[in-house]
């Protein structure tokens, strides 16, 4: 075979980049992206509105709930900017967009259990004991708070719905660099536990309970 024919074979194998699919093609993935924040206000602005005073003016909560749908996907973008950066220092290249999208359409499942959560705690008993599974033992506010707090804060909603939003960033990243599971799946924990720490110390530190002397 000439050189020019082994040159034209080579490039037509697909790169590792490539190795991940598309979630949706670039206007879809703009108009769902967008779907998803406008959720994401629908959900937070519900929250704001049953945890504020009544004489809060409507603007404030509006703008919290803006400013938490913002803070959501920002959020799955420096996510996917993390793994990018991370994969790509081991020689791994990820398509950042593709990612992205991914990981935005993961976040899902937390709308999820956040609908799941408002369920229970509208329905106590069995029905709440039966949600608890999915959306973690501490995600459904009761009426004791106490000094543990943080820790429920941060680490109440591992449920099932939880594990499968982990498990789920896990296997794009495996379909991209193709190294398995393990290595995706102990990045994405690391991360995910990194998260929940720095949480609970900031709860804690905000109710005058920091643990630095």
């Amino acid at each position: 075979m000439s050189p020019g024919g082994v040159v034209g074979a080579a490039s037509a194998v697909p790169t590792r980049e490539d190795a991940m699919p598309r979630a949706f093609r670039p206007l879809g993935s703009l108009l769902w992206i967008a779907f998803v924040a406008y959720q994401w206000w629908i959900e937070i602005g519900r929250q704001v509105t049953a945890n504020v005073p009544g004489d809060v003016p409507q603007i404030h909560a509006q703008l919290a709930a803006t400013m938490g749908a913002v803070g959501h996907i920002a959020g799955s973008a420096i996510e996917a900017l993390f793994y990018v950066a991370w994969w790509r220092a081991y020689g791994t290249r990820l398509r950042f967009v593709r990612l992205f999208v991914w990981l935005v359409s993961i976040s899902v499942l937390d709308l999820l259990a956040a609908g799941l959560t408002r369920l229970a705690e509208s329905h106590p008993g069995w029905l709440a004991s039966a949600l608890e599974v999915f959306v973690g033992f501490g995600a459904i506010r009761g009426d004791e708070v106490g000094p543990g707090s943080g820790f429920r804060a941060s680490f109440g909603t591992l449920g099932l719905l939880c594990v499968a939003r982990l498990l789920a960033t896990a296997a794009v990243q495996r379909r991209g660099t193709g190294r398995g599971l393990a290595a995706p799946l102990t990045l994405t924990l690391a991360v995910w536990l990194s998260g929940r720490l720095a949480n609970w110390w900031l709860v804690d530190l905000m109710r005058g309970m920091s643990p630095l002397p």
